[in-house]
């Protein structure tokens, strides 16, 4: 079963983000950010696929504002001894 979303963490009150499995041949979970609109619609405005983590067990919001975000990502560990995982966008027009 791919594409199925197997967590969601609230960012704030206005975004959030879901966590769903890749694929039989992915190199790990992609991470989408919503924007809620009129409280029951999500509008995704950012997808990543490419960090290869697996077993995302939690995400840890450190800084969202206009210009960047800042996240701790927690995982099993299975590919990489960094763990939580610091990601880092830099927003381009994105929110």
């Amino acid at each position: 079963m791919f594409g199925r979303v197997i967590a969601e963490y609230r960012i704030n009150d206005v975004y959030n983000i879901e966590v769903s499995r890749g694929g039989f041949l992915a190199c790990g979970d992609i991470l989408k950010i919503n924007k809620s609109e009129f409280w029951i619609f999500d509008k995704g405005i950012y997808t990543e696929s490419n960090l290869c983590l697996r077993g995302i067990n939690k995400i840890e919001t450190l800084e969202f504002d206009i210009n960047n975000a800042k996240f701790l990502i927690y995982r099993n560990g299975e590919w990489d001894s960094e763990n939580p995982f610091k990601y880092e966008i830099e927003n381009k027009n994105i929110w």
